[in-house]
């Protein structure tokens, strides 16, 4: 059969580099940006929040630090209320998935223009994905509007991200990078980016987990992270869809890929063995699934979903929901099947 695609990708600019933070001023006047409202987390992202606020001077209109992972509604509907009170006219987010996803939430609605200095692995920065909590429920959806117009990556921002912080963001990018080898809408060039990711990935976020000032492993992670995001403009698989799901249940977003991660791979790679072979290929030889589970294993993140408050009486629900979806590629799944995989990870 022939081989038949498209590939359509939104433009974006991306600004990499040691000390590139120091270009937000910058990249922010040359989108027309007069009044930013920077969209962080509180905390540690609440300081680098403020740091960004001074870098922007009078073009910086207000700090908005509330934004927690999931972005529930509330919270999303208080982002809109800053952004209109300040007068915003573009956005500025800071932080890992929470605050860009929360950012995105508030361009949705308003078609401001968002640059993103991410401080995870998460590539959310790349994706023209969005999602919002409504109670139990995480609803996703895509939208060009919600892609930053610019994302400026800077590895010193990653240096003192916890080890276990580290490991799950950078497990959470692998999950983006393994279901896009047998992902509807897969293309060449988001097969060699899931493969090019992985392979950064496999040799260096060891090492940044380890040492987290390895400056090096740190920028070959981050590159890696804007690589996984970049292949999530293909359709979400089993290992999304369950992530997502599991995340309206209140557990964690990064932590929960990397737990079912292995579990999911084990099952779909056994009805594609193309991408079975490509994924033992950008892990170095080894069993995709195998190497996976090892590689869990070995990180100092939470192994099981019980470890992160999955509720076993909340199966049945789960199953469900992901089979009414009616998921084909590679492979259907059933609610049996997905009943069996939440007791292998449980």
């Amino acid at each position: 059969m022939a081989v038949s695609f498209i590939h359509d990708v939104p433009p974006q600019r991306v600004v990499f580099g040691a000390a590139a933070l120091a270009r937000v001023a910058a990249e922010v006047e040359r989108l027309g940006v007069k009044r930013a409202l920077i969209v962080t987390t509180p905390g540690s992202g609440a300081r680098l929040g403020e740091n960004v606020v001074a870098l922007l001077g009078a073009r910086a209109a207000a700090l908005h630090a509330r934004a927690v992972i999931h972005v529930p509604k509330p919270v999303a509907e208080a982002g809109l209320a800053a952004a209109h009170a300040a007068d915003a006219d573009g956005l500025v987010a800071v932080g890992g998935g929470s605050a860009i996803g929360l950012a995105k939430i508030i361009a949705r609605d308003t078609a401001l223009p968002i640059v993103a200095v991410p401080t995870t692995y998460s590539g959310s920065e790349a994706t023209t994905i969005f999602g919002i909590t409504d109670g139990a429920r995480k609803v996703t959806g895509r939208d060009d509007k919600v892609l930053p117009r610019t994302v400026i990556y800077d590895p010193d921002l990653t240096l003192s991200l916890p080890a276990a912080v580290t490991a799950a963001s950078g497990m959470n990018a692998i999950a983006h990078c393994v279901e896009s080898f047998w992902a509807d809408g897969r293309t060449p060039v988001t097969l060699a980016l899931a493969s090019e990711a992985m392979r950064r990935f496999a040799a260096n976020l060891p090492v940044a987990v380890a040492d987290g000032a390895d400056r090096r492993a740190r920028g070959e992670c981050l590159i890696g992270g804007w690589l996984s995001g970049c292949v999530l403009s293909v359709s979400n698989g089993l290992q999304h869809k369950l992530a997502h799901l599991l995340g309206g249940l209140g557990l964690p977003h990064a932590e929960t890929h990397a737990i079912i991660l292995p579990h999911v791979t084990r099952f779909n790679s056994e009805a594609a063995p193309e991408a079975k072979l490509r994924l033992a290929e950008a892990l170095g030889g080894h069993d995709a699934a195998d190497a996976l589970a090892t590689m869990l294993h070995e990180l100092p993140i939470p192994q099981r979903l019980r470890d992160v408050g999955f509720d076993p009486a909340k199966a049945d629900f789960v199953a469900g929901e992901i089979a009414a979806q009616a998921i084909k590629s590679p492979r259907p799944v059933s609610a049996g099947d997905v009943r069996n995989l939440l007791q292998a990870a449980l």
